[in-house]
């Protein structure tokens, strides 16, 4: 683990009460936390829903740095000790169907009533207004009803899913800014907040470029694979032992690119000497291209597109990446044990202050990890602690 003590913390001293599962609330309280907040997570009985897909890669990497209690929330004594806790928190980060927390007596209202200066940060698939509000929402979903599934993929197959979880990272980061910006303003006024952020309303941002062009023109741009719709030539093209993407879209990185390859001649016709005619003939370019670029292995293609200005990458599986030099010098993996499923590698928040990156303080706890250590720290002596648990109002972790 790193030192803790050479990290700056800018949010030390900011408690954070995390009521949240799967991934976009995760995100932002793990944003929350790495950056020196404290946050305690409140679980079910049957815990985080991404406690077991992928053997738990999911919640090992968004649930570094918290502390976990378990809670029923359906039994009066677990809403009270929640209450409690809300009670003395700056921020709660919760993703909820909307209402569902009014309806335990931990929405908005309530807390506010006992902790006037909450900052209450609400994440749901569709916000808390609209028809769509009360609609559950996942990843794909957000995916498909946004625009991006069918705006990705091949012209001729089907809208194809965008693997990683965008949407969730881009809405738990969105969370953690707008927390940061209030917890200024509170700071100078004492004034909590009420934060509603959508997935749908992310995903549209996301694709705003394309919702302003249809607007304007009424037309779409057809599913293209790789490249993009309106600059040539910017896709992935073969090589002799794999693919390349080149994003040679400014007049002059064209030039670069025919120059690199040998078709110097191509650099100046006029059916490709600027953006917009490159972009009409993008078909064509992607051909000539890509007849080129088979003539050579792509590492070294790289190294010489590279060397002559023109932006590109080869394309790399997670295997090769997690394995180049620049990625492992930046610091962001790191190895974590976890009790009775052994090694894991997992990523920090990917921020990095006066050279350090954010310390692992803790790995991703065990469900039920920390509820008697939280409510000692709540005032309940050990008996009461023992009657919960026996109660079944809380779970603690039998190690």
């Amino acid at each position: 683990m790193d030192d803790a003590s050479e990290f700056s913390s800018p949010l030390s001293g900011v408690k954070v009460l995390e009521l949240s599962h799967v991934q976009a609330g995760p995100i932002c309280g793990m944003m929350l936390a790495d950056m020196g907040a404290e946050v305690v997570k409140i679980e079910s009985s049957a815990g985080d829903l991404f406690r077991v897909p992928m053997e738990g890669a999911n919640f090992y990497n968004f649930n570094r740095n918290k502390r976990a209690i378990a809670l029923d929330l359906k039994a009066e004594a677990g809403v009270q000790i929640a209450l409690k806790l809300a009670g003395e928190a700056d921020v709660l980060v919760e993703n909820f169907l909307p209402g569902a927390l009014d309806k335990l007596g931990l929405g908005y209202e309530a807390i506010r009533a006992r902790n006037p200066g909450i900052i209450y940060a609400s994440i749901s698939g569709f916000g808390l207004s609209g028809p769509f509000r009360n609609r559950p929402a996942f990843e794909p979903i957000l995916q498909a009803m946004s625009g991006i599934m069918d705006a990705t993929g091949d012209a001729d197959r089907a809208p194809a899913r965008v693997r990683p979880a965008m949407i969730d990272y881009c809405t738990g980061a969105s969370t953690a800014f707008a927390i940061a910006a209030v917890l200024v303003r509170k700071a100078k006024t004492g004034r909590g907040e009420r934060i509603d952020v959508a997935l749908l309303d992310i995903a549209l941002y996301a694709m705003s470029p394309y919702v302003t062009h249809y607007k304007r023109k009424g037309k779409l741009f057809p599913r293209s694979g790789s490249a993009h719709p309106a600059t040539a030539p910017n896709q992935n093209f073969e090589t002799q032992d794999g693919y390349i993407c080149i994003a040679a879209g400014a007049d002059h990185m064209w030039r670069a690119l025919c120059k690199a390859l040998g078709i110097e001649n191509l650099g100046a016709d006029p059916r490709f000497a600027t953006q917009p005619m490159r972009a009409k003939n993008a078909l064509e370019i992607g051909e000539i291209v890509n007849r080129e670029t088979r003539k050579h292995a792509g590492r070294a293609l790289e190294e010489k597109l590279l060397a002559a200005g023109v932006p590109c990458g080869k394309v790399r599986s997670v295997a090769e990446i997690v394995d180049e030099p620049h990625v492992q010098g930046r610091g962001l993996m790191e190895d974590i044990e976890y009790p009775s499923r052994g090694r894991f590698t997992t990523l920090k928040t990917p921020i990095v202050l006066s050279g350090k990156t954010a310390p692992m303080r803790r790995r991703a706890p065990v469900l039920g990890e920390d509820t008697r250590e939280v409510l000692l720290g709540q005032g309940y002596s050990a008996a009461q602690i023992d009657e919960l648990i026996a109660a079944g109002v809380a779970i603690e972790h039998q190690g």
